[in-house]
This record gives structure tokens, C-alpha cells and sequence, in this order.
């Protein structure tokens, strides 16, 4: 998934990395959470970005994250390519297991684009399931 809507990079002082949820983010994220939870098992492991809206949008995901979830913050998901996103999640993920991303884009429509065959361009707070299947 891509994090939920941050404040406008205009209105923040701080840098890209430092910029929280807006309001509209938190109820976009607390709203995914809902449907998520819903139609998708509890992840095993989330990779999530060490970016403030990343990290902001996971803590309302808690109505989808199980007790027995793994949660791994990983720095190279704030500016990463869809190859790099591709080898983070190689590298992280548990054998037969649901895996979860909080990131950003470009990386995650891309990488959800080239596996999955489908052009893709993520909003904030959009999210797409793919089932990989071993050959």
C-alpha cells in the first residue's frame, strides 16, 4: 500500500521525510484499515518506511495488523526503486506467508505494475493485493 495523504510539502517546514498525516490522511488510513481487515488475512510481516507518514499511517492500521504480525521499519523503503522494493521484499518475506508494504511511490505502483501486468498509479492510501505463486 501507499502511506495515507501527508501534509502539502508547502505548508511543512521540516524536510520530505518529516511530514506527518494530514487530517484527510488519518481518515483515509483508519477508513483502508476497515476495508482491508475486512477482505485480506492478517499480514505476517510488514515492511513499513521509517518515513513520519509511513510510520503514521501503519499505527492506524492497527485493526488489520494481528498480534502475531512481525513489523520491520526499513529505512531503504523511503527512496527506493521498484528493482530495490523488489529485492527488500525478496529478503524479508517468510515462506508462504502475507506480506504487507507501507511505502511510497513511485516504487509501489511500479512494482505492483510490472508483476502484476496491470498499469497501476497508487493514491495516497490505495492499496493492491498481488498473490505470487511459486513456480
Amino acid at each position: 500500500m501507499r502511506h495515507a495523504y501527508a501534509v502539502s510539502a508547502a505548508d511543512f517546514y521540516g524536510s520530505d521525510h518529516d511530514r506527518p498525516l494530514s487530517p484527510k490522511g488519518v481518515e483515509a488510513a483508519k477508513l483502508l484499515a476497515k476495508e482491508l481487515s475486512a477482505s485480506v488475512p492478517p499480514p505476517d510481516v510488514v515492511l513499513v518506511s521509517d518515513a513520519v507518514r509511513a510510520l503514521e499511517t501503519l499505527k492506524h492500521l492497527k485493526d488489520l495488523i494481528g498480534e502475531e504480525t512481525e513489523v520491520k521499519e526499513i529505512k531503504e523503503l523511503y527512496d527506493c526503486s521498484a528493482g530495490q522494493l523488489y529485492n527488500i521484499i525478496l529478503e524479508n518475506q517468510k515462506e508462504r506467508g502475507h506480506l504487507l508494504i507501507v511505502g511510497h511511490n513511485p516504487a509501489v505502483s511500479q512494482l505492483y505494475s510490472m508483476l502484476s501486468g496491470e498499469y497501476t498509479a497508487l493514491a495516497p492510501a490505495q492499496s493492491r493485493t498481488l498473490i505470487l505463486e511459486e513456480a
